[in-house]
């Protein structure tokens, strides 16, 4: 059974890469968005990352760069716009505002073993049947080499801000 919470989130500024992709592009240009956008957080003063967001509850291990991918469909469905983002402590391309989502966390194998669609679908009936209201499009939350994790390494989270 998939555990299921809910975080609150602080402003987040990023900077960002938008593409309208499917999934196979997702897969080609993903890898390559966070690099590009990596640098530049790293040329606007920092690319921030598990050490400087306790909310995400990565403490205790070597911190780590944080990237939040947004998506505002389904890639699978055909193509869709996918924002990928990396954290800076200020400027940046826009704001995140603050606010609150339900999220779970994710292994390499649940990515490799096809389960994600479940996973988002779940977190979207948990959200119904605790009352709460989807706000804005899900994301993900990346905060470790996902290529290098081991099948059971927890790799990132799957989001949905909610009201």
């Amino acid at each position: 059974m998939m555990e299921i919470s809910l975080r609150d989130v602080p402003e987040q500024h990023v900077v960002s890469e938008t593409r309208t992709v499917d999934q196979a592009g997702l897969e080609a240009w993903l890898p390559g968005a966070m690099a590009r956008v990596a640098d530049r957080a790293r040329a606007a003063g920092g690319l921030l990352g598990t050490d400087d967001w306790p909310f995400l509850g990565r403490t205790g291990g070597p911190g780590e760069p944080v990237f939040i991918t947004v998506y505002e469909g389904n890639p699978n469905d055909g193509p869709t716009p996918v924002e990928v983002c990396a954290t800076v402590a200020a400027g940046g391309d826009r704001t995140i505002p603050a606010h609150r989502e339900a999220y779970a966390r994710i292994t390499k194998s649940q990515v490799t073993r096809g389960e994600l669609g479940g996973v988002y679908e779940a977190i979207e009936k948990w959200i119904t049947e605790n009352g709460l209201a989807v706000a804005r499009a899900p994301r993900e939350t990346y905060w470790t080499d996902f290529p290098s994790a081991g099948p059971d390494d927890e790799v990132f989270d799957v989001a949905f801000p909610v009201t």
